[in-house]
Protein backbone atom coordinates (compact mmCIF):
# COMPACT_ATOMS: atom_id res chain seq x y z
CA UNK A 1 0.00 0.00 0.00
CA UNK A 2 1.29 3.45 -0.90
CA UNK A 3 2.40 5.65 2.00
CA UNK A 4 -0.35 8.03 3.07
CA UNK A 5 0.10 11.69 2.20
CA UNK A 6 0.48 13.51 5.51
CA UNK A 7 -1.47 16.76 5.31
CA UNK A 8 -1.88 19.80 7.53
CA UNK A 9 -4.52 22.52 7.35
CA UNK A 10 -4.12 26.27 7.82
CA UNK A 11 -7.44 27.85 8.85
CA UNK A 12 -9.93 25.65 10.70
CA UNK A 13 -13.10 27.34 9.49
CA UNK A 14 -13.40 26.20 5.90
CA UNK A 15 -10.16 24.23 6.27
CA UNK A 16 -11.45 21.82 8.91
CA UNK A 17 -14.04 20.55 6.44
CA UNK A 18 -11.42 20.13 3.72
CA UNK A 19 -9.17 18.28 6.14
CA UNK A 20 -11.96 15.78 6.82
CA UNK A 21 -12.59 15.34 3.10
CA UNK A 22 -8.86 14.87 2.46
CA UNK A 23 -8.93 11.79 4.69
CA UNK A 24 -11.72 10.33 2.55
CA UNK A 25 -9.38 10.32 -0.46
CA UNK A 26 -6.57 8.57 1.41
CA UNK A 27 -4.65 11.45 2.91
CA UNK A 28 -3.79 11.53 6.62
CA UNK A 29 -4.67 14.68 8.55
CA UNK A 30 -1.92 15.21 11.12
CA UNK A 31 -1.81 18.95 11.97
CA UNK A 32 -4.00 22.04 12.19
CA UNK A 33 -3.04 25.70 12.42
CA UNK A 34 -5.16 28.69 13.34
CA UNK A 35 -4.74 31.88 15.37
CA UNK A 36 -7.86 31.21 17.49
CA UNK A 37 -7.11 28.52 20.06
CA UNK A 38 -10.71 27.59 21.03
CA UNK A 39 -11.54 26.96 17.36
CA UNK A 40 -8.36 24.90 17.01
CA UNK A 41 -9.21 22.70 19.95
CA UNK A 42 -12.79 22.23 18.79
CA UNK A 43 -11.58 21.21 15.30
CA UNK A 44 -8.98 18.84 16.74
CA UNK A 45 -11.57 17.02 18.86
CA UNK A 46 -13.99 16.79 15.96
CA UNK A 47 -11.45 15.56 13.40
CA UNK A 48 -9.27 13.09 15.23
CA UNK A 49 -8.38 14.00 18.77
CA UNK A 50 -4.89 13.33 20.10
CA UNK A 51 -3.47 12.10 16.80
CA UNK A 52 -3.70 15.66 15.42
CA UNK A 53 -1.19 18.30 16.54
CA UNK A 54 -2.34 21.91 16.74
CA UNK A 55 -0.36 25.11 16.20
CA UNK A 56 -1.03 28.83 16.45
CA UNK A 57 2.38 29.59 14.89
CA UNK A 58 2.45 28.91 11.14
CA UNK A 59 6.24 28.64 10.95
CA UNK A 60 6.23 25.93 13.62
CA UNK A 61 3.33 24.20 11.89
CA UNK A 62 5.41 23.97 8.71
CA UNK A 63 8.17 22.23 10.68
CA UNK A 64 5.77 19.35 11.39
CA UNK A 65 6.29 16.13 9.42
CA UNK A 66 3.99 17.12 6.55
CA UNK A 67 3.91 16.28 2.87
CA UNK A 68 1.20 18.77 1.97
CA UNK A 69 -0.65 21.83 3.26
CA UNK A 70 -4.22 22.94 2.61
CA UNK A 71 -4.21 26.74 2.73
CA UNK A 72 -7.65 27.92 3.85
CA UNK A 73 -6.93 31.13 5.77
CA UNK A 74 -8.55 34.45 4.83
CA UNK A 75 -9.23 34.70 1.08
CA UNK A 76 -7.04 37.80 0.71
CA UNK A 77 -4.05 36.28 2.53
CA UNK A 78 -3.37 33.05 0.66
CA UNK A 79 -0.21 33.97 -1.23
CA UNK A 80 2.09 34.66 1.77
CA UNK A 81 1.00 31.35 3.31
CA UNK A 82 1.48 29.46 0.04
CA UNK A 83 4.96 30.93 -0.48
CA UNK A 84 6.05 29.83 3.00
CA UNK A 85 4.68 26.32 2.48
CA UNK A 86 6.41 25.91 -0.88
CA UNK A 87 9.67 27.20 0.59
CA UNK A 88 9.32 24.55 3.30
CA UNK A 89 9.05 21.86 0.62
CA UNK A 90 5.32 21.17 0.96
CA UNK A 91 2.78 20.49 -1.74
CA UNK A 92 -0.06 23.04 -1.55
CA UNK A 93 -3.77 23.12 -2.19
CA UNK A 94 -4.91 26.74 -1.96
CA UNK A 95 -8.44 27.97 -1.48
CA UNK A 96 -9.92 30.87 -3.47
CA UNK A 97 -8.75 33.57 -4.21
CA UNK A 98 -5.43 32.66 -5.78
CA UNK A 99 -4.08 36.16 -5.02
CA UNK A 100 -5.19 39.68 -4.10
CA UNK A 101 -2.85 41.66 -6.40
CA UNK A 102 -1.17 41.10 -9.73
CA UNK A 103 2.23 41.44 -8.04
CA UNK A 104 1.27 38.52 -5.82
CA UNK A 105 0.41 36.55 -8.97
CA UNK A 106 3.98 37.00 -10.20
CA UNK A 107 5.36 35.89 -6.83
CA UNK A 108 3.03 32.90 -6.79
CA UNK A 109 3.76 31.55 -10.26
CA UNK A 110 7.51 31.91 -9.86
CA UNK A 111 7.51 30.27 -6.44
CA UNK A 112 5.53 27.31 -7.78
CA UNK A 113 7.83 26.95 -10.78
CA UNK A 114 10.93 27.03 -8.58
CA UNK A 115 9.57 24.64 -5.96
CA UNK A 116 9.03 21.48 -7.96
CA UNK A 117 5.97 20.87 -5.75
CA UNK A 118 2.31 20.45 -6.64
CA UNK A 119 0.15 23.56 -6.43
CA UNK A 120 -3.55 22.80 -6.79
CA UNK A 121 -6.18 25.54 -6.80
CA UNK A 122 -9.27 24.43 -4.89
CA UNK A 123 -11.90 26.01 -7.14
CA UNK A 124 -14.66 23.47 -6.58
CA UNK A 125 -17.59 24.52 -8.80
CA UNK A 126 -16.16 22.78 -11.91
CA UNK A 127 -16.45 19.52 -9.96
CA UNK A 128 -20.14 19.61 -9.12
CA UNK A 129 -22.11 16.92 -10.89
CA UNK A 130 -23.69 19.27 -13.45
CA UNK A 131 -20.39 20.84 -14.49
CA UNK A 132 -18.69 17.46 -14.77
CA UNK A 133 -21.48 16.29 -17.05
CA UNK A 134 -21.17 19.47 -19.16
CA UNK A 135 -17.42 18.88 -19.38
CA UNK A 136 -18.07 15.33 -20.61
CA UNK A 137 -20.62 16.50 -23.19
CA UNK A 138 -18.46 19.32 -24.48
CA UNK A 139 -15.32 17.22 -24.75
CA UNK A 140 -17.26 14.57 -26.68
CA UNK A 141 -17.89 17.09 -29.47
CA UNK A 142 -21.66 16.66 -29.44
CA UNK A 143 -22.22 20.32 -28.49
CA UNK A 144 -19.91 21.73 -31.16
CA UNK A 145 -17.80 24.84 -30.56
CA UNK A 146 -18.31 27.17 -27.60
CA UNK A 147 -19.63 30.61 -28.63
CA UNK A 148 -21.17 32.33 -25.59
CA UNK A 149 -21.55 31.61 -21.89
CA UNK A 150 -23.08 32.95 -18.70
CA UNK A 151 -21.95 32.10 -15.18
CA UNK A 152 -23.60 33.81 -12.21
CA UNK A 153 -23.05 33.33 -8.48
CA UNK A 154 -25.62 35.29 -6.44
CA UNK A 155 -25.23 35.25 -2.66
CA UNK A 156 -27.33 37.79 -0.71
CA UNK A 157 -27.40 37.95 3.07
CA UNK A 158 -28.64 39.86 6.08
CA UNK A 159 -26.81 41.85 8.76
CA UNK A 160 -27.48 38.93 11.10
CA UNK A 161 -26.02 36.29 8.79
CA UNK A 162 -23.05 38.51 7.97
CA UNK A 163 -22.12 38.60 11.66
CA UNK A 164 -21.52 34.84 11.53
CA UNK A 165 -19.00 35.27 8.69
CA UNK A 166 -17.38 38.66 9.24
CA UNK A 167 -15.20 39.50 12.24
CA UNK A 168 -15.26 43.28 11.72
CA UNK A 169 -14.97 46.16 9.21
CA UNK A 170 -11.48 45.07 8.13
CA UNK A 171 -12.55 41.51 7.31
CA UNK A 172 -12.32 40.82 3.58
CA UNK A 173 -16.02 39.98 3.26
CA UNK A 174 -16.85 43.54 4.39
CA UNK A 175 -14.77 45.36 1.78
CA UNK A 176 -13.58 43.17 -1.11
CA UNK A 177 -15.03 44.55 -4.41
CA UNK A 178 -17.81 42.49 -5.89
CA UNK A 179 -15.83 41.55 -9.01
CA UNK A 180 -13.01 39.93 -7.04
CA UNK A 181 -14.61 36.68 -5.85
CA UNK A 182 -14.95 35.50 -9.43
CA UNK A 183 -13.43 32.03 -9.62
CA UNK A 184 -16.75 30.28 -8.85
CA UNK A 185 -18.01 31.78 -12.11
CA UNK A 186 -14.92 31.85 -14.31
CA UNK A 187 -13.71 28.47 -13.04
CA UNK A 188 -16.47 26.33 -14.59
CA UNK A 189 -16.27 28.29 -17.86
CA UNK A 190 -12.56 27.59 -18.19
CA UNK A 191 -12.73 23.96 -17.11
CA UNK A 192 -15.79 22.91 -19.12
CA UNK A 193 -14.63 24.55 -22.36
CA UNK A 194 -10.84 24.48 -21.83
CA UNK A 195 -10.57 28.15 -22.80
CA UNK A 196 -8.90 31.05 -21.01
CA UNK A 197 -9.83 34.75 -20.80
CA UNK A 198 -7.73 37.15 -22.84
CA UNK A 199 -9.69 40.40 -22.32
CA UNK A 200 -12.14 41.72 -19.75
CA UNK A 201 -14.58 44.64 -19.60
CA UNK A 202 -15.84 45.30 -16.09
CA UNK A 203 -19.09 46.89 -14.90
CA UNK A 204 -20.53 47.36 -11.43
CA UNK A 205 -24.04 47.72 -9.98
CA UNK A 206 -23.31 50.32 -7.27
CA UNK A 207 -24.05 50.18 -3.57
CA UNK A 208 -27.80 50.53 -2.92
CA UNK A 209 -28.45 53.07 -0.17
CA UNK A 210 -32.16 52.08 -0.17
CA UNK A 211 -31.48 48.43 0.70
CA UNK A 212 -31.64 47.87 4.48
CA UNK A 213 -29.72 44.62 4.09
CA UNK A 214 -26.77 46.77 2.95
CA UNK A 215 -27.17 49.90 5.04
CA UNK A 216 -27.88 47.85 8.15
CA UNK A 217 -24.66 45.90 7.71
CA UNK A 218 -20.97 46.85 7.77
CA UNK A 219 -20.52 46.09 4.07
CA UNK A 220 -18.70 48.77 2.06
CA UNK A 221 -18.84 47.05 -1.32
CA UNK A 222 -21.23 47.30 -4.25
CA UNK A 223 -24.22 45.11 -5.15
CA UNK A 224 -22.86 43.23 -8.15
CA UNK A 225 -20.11 43.10 -10.71
CA UNK A 226 -20.46 42.03 -14.33
CA UNK A 227 -17.40 40.90 -16.26
CA UNK A 228 -17.65 40.57 -20.03
CA UNK A 229 -14.76 38.29 -20.94
CA UNK A 230 -13.37 37.48 -24.35
CA UNK A 231 -11.86 34.01 -24.37
CA UNK A 232 -8.90 32.82 -26.41
CA UNK A 233 -11.30 31.25 -28.96
CA UNK A 234 -13.15 34.59 -29.32
CA UNK A 235 -16.11 33.17 -27.39
CA UNK A 236 -17.80 35.73 -25.12
CA UNK A 237 -18.70 35.10 -21.49
CA UNK A 238 -20.76 37.12 -19.01
CA UNK A 239 -19.52 36.45 -15.49
CA UNK A 240 -21.32 37.72 -12.37
CA UNK A 241 -19.20 37.01 -9.28
CA UNK A 242 -20.73 36.66 -5.80
CA UNK A 243 -23.39 39.34 -6.22
CA UNK A 244 -25.56 40.42 -3.28
CA UNK A 245 -28.67 40.69 -5.43
CA UNK A 246 -31.84 38.78 -4.56
CA UNK A 247 -32.34 35.19 -5.79
CA UNK A 248 -29.54 33.17 -4.27
CA UNK A 249 -27.81 30.51 -6.35
CA UNK A 250 -25.85 29.53 -9.45
CA UNK A 251 -26.75 29.91 -13.08
CA UNK A 252 -24.39 28.45 -15.66
CA UNK A 253 -25.09 28.31 -19.40
CA UNK A 254 -23.02 27.37 -22.45
CA UNK A 255 -24.22 28.21 -25.95
CA UNK A 256 -22.38 26.22 -28.60
CA UNK A 257 -22.84 25.96 -32.35
CA UNK A 258 -24.62 22.60 -32.08
CA UNK A 259 -26.54 23.07 -28.85
CA UNK A 260 -26.90 24.66 -25.43
CA UNK A 261 -26.50 23.25 -21.93
CA UNK A 262 -27.40 24.95 -18.66
CA UNK A 263 -28.52 24.60 -15.05
CA UNK A 264 -29.52 26.94 -12.25
CA UNK A 265 -30.41 26.93 -8.58
CA UNK A 266 -34.13 26.91 -9.22
CA UNK A 267 -33.78 23.91 -11.55
CA UNK A 268 -30.62 21.98 -10.62
CA UNK A 269 -31.24 19.41 -13.32
CA UNK A 270 -29.15 19.85 -16.44
CA UNK A 271 -30.95 21.05 -19.56
CA UNK A 272 -29.37 20.04 -22.87
CA UNK A 273 -30.95 21.55 -25.97
CA UNK A 274 -30.36 20.85 -29.67
CA UNK A 275 -32.26 22.39 -32.56
CA UNK A 276 -34.00 19.80 -34.75
CA UNK A 277 -31.96 20.87 -37.76
CA UNK A 278 -28.78 19.92 -35.89
CA UNK A 279 -29.81 16.44 -34.73
CA UNK A 280 -32.74 15.36 -36.87
CA UNK A 281 -36.39 14.62 -35.97
CA UNK A 282 -35.69 11.35 -34.12
CA UNK A 283 -34.02 13.09 -31.14
CA UNK A 284 -36.07 15.30 -28.79
CA UNK A 285 -34.84 18.90 -28.76
CA UNK A 286 -34.64 19.05 -24.95
CA UNK A 287 -33.30 16.70 -22.32
CA UNK A 288 -33.78 17.60 -18.66
CA UNK A 289 -32.03 15.26 -16.22
CA UNK A 290 -29.96 15.11 -13.05
CA UNK A 291 -26.53 13.67 -13.82
CA UNK A 292 -24.79 11.27 -11.46
CA UNK A 293 -21.17 10.84 -10.53
CA UNK A 294 -19.38 7.82 -12.03
CA UNK A 295 -19.75 4.64 -9.98
CA UNK A 296 -16.19 4.90 -8.65
CA UNK A 297 -17.02 8.30 -7.12
CA UNK A 298 -20.48 7.70 -5.66
CA UNK A 299 -19.13 8.44 -2.18
CA UNK A 300 -18.34 12.00 -3.24
CA UNK A 301 -21.97 13.10 -3.09
CA UNK A 302 -22.04 12.84 0.71
CA UNK A 303 -19.00 15.04 1.33
CA UNK A 304 -20.26 18.61 1.00
CA UNK A 305 -21.01 21.13 -1.73
CA UNK A 306 -22.62 18.32 -3.66
CA UNK A 307 -19.38 16.35 -3.82
CA UNK A 308 -17.32 19.12 -5.38
CA UNK A 309 -14.93 19.35 -2.42
CA UNK A 310 -14.19 15.63 -2.72
CA UNK A 311 -12.82 16.07 -6.23
CA UNK A 312 -10.55 18.96 -5.24
CA UNK A 313 -8.92 16.75 -2.63
CA UNK A 314 -8.95 13.73 -4.94
CA UNK A 315 -7.16 15.49 -7.79
CA UNK A 316 -4.70 17.17 -5.40
CA UNK A 317 -3.73 13.79 -3.94
CA UNK A 318 -3.62 12.23 -7.41
CA UNK A 319 -1.13 14.82 -8.68
CA UNK A 320 1.10 14.25 -5.64
CA UNK A 321 1.02 10.45 -5.92
CA UNK A 322 1.59 10.38 -9.68
CA UNK A 323 3.91 13.35 -9.99
CA UNK A 324 1.50 14.60 -12.65
CA UNK A 325 0.32 18.07 -13.61
CA UNK A 326 -2.51 19.25 -11.33
CA UNK A 327 -5.88 19.59 -13.01
CA UNK A 328 -6.21 23.22 -11.86
CA UNK A 329 -2.62 24.46 -11.81
CA UNK A 330 -1.15 27.82 -10.86
CA UNK A 331 -1.58 29.27 -14.36
CA UNK A 332 -5.30 28.45 -14.45
CA UNK A 333 -5.64 29.76 -10.88
CA UNK A 334 -4.17 33.12 -11.89
CA UNK A 335 -6.33 33.29 -15.04
CA UNK A 336 -9.48 32.57 -13.00
CA UNK A 337 -8.64 35.20 -10.39
CA UNK A 338 -7.09 38.01 -12.42
CA UNK A 339 -10.28 38.75 -14.39
CA UNK A 340 -11.85 40.01 -11.14
CA UNK A 341 -8.92 42.28 -10.27
CA UNK A 342 -8.53 43.65 -13.79
CA UNK A 343 -12.31 43.79 -14.23
CA UNK A 344 -12.61 46.14 -11.27
CA UNK A 345 -9.86 48.28 -12.77
CA UNK A 346 -11.89 48.35 -15.98
CA UNK A 347 -15.12 49.27 -14.15
CA UNK A 348 -13.43 52.23 -12.49
CA UNK A 349 -12.49 53.44 -16.00
CA UNK A 350 -15.99 53.11 -17.44
CA UNK A 351 -15.72 49.52 -18.66
CA UNK A 352 -12.69 49.87 -20.93
CA UNK A 353 -11.24 46.58 -22.23
CA UNK A 354 -8.16 45.33 -20.36
CA UNK A 355 -5.90 42.53 -21.54
CA UNK A 356 -5.66 39.49 -19.25
CA UNK A 357 -1.97 38.54 -19.21
CA UNK A 358 -0.89 34.93 -19.61
CA UNK A 359 1.70 34.31 -16.90
CA UNK A 360 2.91 31.19 -18.67
CA UNK A 361 4.82 33.81 -20.69
CA UNK A 362 7.68 35.07 -18.51
CA UNK A 363 7.80 38.38 -20.39
CA UNK A 364 4.14 39.05 -19.58
CA UNK A 365 4.94 39.02 -15.87
CA UNK A 366 7.27 41.99 -15.94
CA UNK A 367 4.50 44.53 -16.40
CA UNK A 368 2.89 43.37 -13.16
CA UNK A 369 5.89 42.46 -11.02
CA UNK A 370 5.45 45.52 -8.79
CA UNK A 371 1.71 46.07 -9.30
CA UNK A 372 0.34 46.05 -5.73
CA UNK A 373 -2.88 47.94 -6.62
CA UNK A 374 -5.35 46.82 -3.97
CA UNK A 375 -8.66 47.85 -2.33
CA UNK A 376 -7.55 46.46 1.06
CA UNK A 377 -8.14 49.31 3.57
CA UNK A 378 -5.07 48.22 5.53
CA UNK A 379 -2.86 48.85 2.47
CA UNK A 380 -4.49 52.12 1.52
CA UNK A 381 -2.38 54.92 0.08
CA UNK A 382 -2.91 57.47 -2.73
CA UNK A 383 -3.76 55.76 -5.99
CA UNK A 384 -5.37 52.72 -4.40
CA UNK A 385 -9.06 52.01 -5.14
CA UNK A 386 -11.93 52.11 -2.69
CA UNK A 387 -14.03 48.95 -2.28
CA UNK A 388 -16.94 50.67 -4.09
CA UNK A 389 -17.07 52.48 -7.41
CA UNK A 390 -18.86 55.25 -5.46
CA UNK A 391 -15.81 55.77 -3.26
CA UNK A 392 -15.57 55.31 0.49
CA UNK A 393 -18.91 54.00 1.81
CA UNK A 394 -19.36 55.10 5.44
CA UNK A 395 -20.65 52.59 7.98
CA UNK A 396 -23.51 54.02 10.04
CA UNK A 397 -22.65 54.12 13.78
CA UNK A 398 -25.86 52.27 14.62
CA UNK A 399 -25.01 49.52 12.10
CA UNK A 400 -21.55 49.15 13.63
CA UNK A 401 -23.06 48.95 17.12
CA UNK A 402 -25.66 46.40 16.01
CA UNK A 403 -22.98 44.33 14.30
CA UNK A 404 -20.82 44.31 17.44
CA UNK A 405 -23.74 42.92 19.45
CA UNK A 406 -24.60 40.30 16.82
CA UNK A 407 -20.97 39.28 16.67
CA UNK A 408 -20.74 39.03 20.46
CA UNK A 409 -23.79 36.76 20.53
CA UNK A 410 -22.38 34.61 17.73
CA UNK A 411 -19.03 34.18 19.44
CA UNK A 412 -20.81 33.33 22.68
CA UNK A 413 -22.55 30.48 20.90
CA UNK A 414 -26.00 31.98 20.37
CA UNK A 415 -27.72 31.43 17.04
CA UNK A 416 -28.51 34.53 15.03
CA UNK A 417 -32.13 35.15 13.94
CA UNK A 418 -31.66 34.73 10.19
CA UNK A 419 -29.23 32.51 8.31
CA UNK A 420 -29.33 32.33 4.50
CA UNK A 421 -29.13 28.93 2.80
CA UNK A 422 -25.60 27.67 2.27
CA UNK A 423 -24.27 28.34 -1.24
CA UNK A 424 -24.29 25.16 -3.34
CA UNK A 425 -20.58 25.00 -4.11
CA UNK A 426 -18.51 26.88 -1.60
Amino acid sequence: MAKAIRVGVLGVGRGAHLGAVAEKVGMELVALCDSIEPKLEQARRRLGGERITTYTDYARFLEHDLDAVIVANYATEHVPAVLQALAAGKHVMSECLAMLTMAEAVQLVEAVEASGRVYFFAENVPFNVQCQEMTRLYSSGVMGDFLYGEAEYIHPGTPQSSATLISGPDHWRAWMPTTYYCTHSMGPVMMVTQTRPVRVNGFVVPYDFKDPMKTGSISRKDMAGILMCTMDTQALVKVMPCATLRDHGYRIRFCCNRGTMEYNQGEPRLRVHHEPFDVGPSQPPNRLYMPEFPEAFKAAASTGHGGADYFCCHYFAKAIREGSAPLIDVYKAIDMTSVGILGYRSALQGGVPIEVPDFRDRDARERYRHDDWSPDPRRRRPGMPWPSVLGDIPIAPESLQSFAELRRRHEAGFSTPVTPPAPPAR
